[in-house]
């Protein structure tokens, strides 16, 4: 027969198990909920009206209204148009025109054209279309250490190999979560370096989920 002690263990578990269940049931939109109000906090350090951007939206408003959070509103919008507008003019057909004049202005300073390079080949692995200079991009799993070691989920940013001190090595960035839009580059020995069967949309999307969906996507595709 079982003990008053089993008997309260076996209520705990039992009672502990619904609540396990909606746990992992809510989890995702946890998670997805917890993203979104992180991104929403970080743009508006950038952008709201208490950052550097916002006050000279505000300045821009003020032209018009007195009110500053109206004024801010109104620079916003005004932002927003001009952004539109530069949109369907590059889709009309000016957008080698348009890389060609601020290629000619950022790339003429020595640390903002490194910025600005770094950036603009980050920016690039957004779009639909295929660069010819991101087609040696593509996601890697390293194995620090050799096999057996910390698996890492990282982007191979050249198939050129390096030679450091008589060894091969990758180039390669580990993106930050949940944005991975910046990170770390390590130069890695060639051997701990192996290809996934996904895109970039998969190395993007464990990232921005902040490996939630890691398990799923990296087992099927083994």
């Amino acid at each position: 027969m079982k003990t008053q002690s089993q008997k309260n263990k076996s209520f705990v578990k039992k009672s502990l198990r619904p609540f396990l269940t909606g746990l992992l049931a809510i989890f995702p939109l946890v998670i997805t909920i917890v993203v979104i109000i992180w991104f929403i906090n970080f743009m508006s350090s950038l952008l709201g009206p208490e950052s550097s951007f916002g006050v000279l939206l505000q300045d821009i408003g003020l032209n018009f209204v007195s009110n500053t959070i109206i004024a801010y509103l109104i620079g916003l919008s005004i932002t927003v148009v001009l952004i539109f507008i530069l949109g369907l003019l590059v889709q009309a057909g000016l957008r080698s025109q348009f890389n060609m004049l601020t290629d000619a202005v950022m790339t003429r300073i020595p640390v903002i054209k490194t910025i600005y390079d770094a950036s603009k080949k980050i920016t690039n692995l957004f779009e639909l279309k295929d660069q010819p200079d991101m087609k040696s991009m593509s996601p890697v799993m390293c194995s620090f250490g050799g096999k057996g070691g910390t698996a890492v989920l990282a982007l191979l940013t050249s198939k050129e190999i390096i030679h450091i001190d008589d060894q091969d090595y990758y180039s390669i960035m580990i993106p930050t979560s949940p944005v991975p839009i910046g990170g770390a580059i390590l130069y890695v020995p060639c051997a701990w370096v192996n290809k996934v069967d996904f895109g970039i949309e998969g190395l993007v999307n464990v990232y921005v989920s902040m490996g939630v969906t890691g398990p799923e996507l990296l087992q099927k595709k083994k």
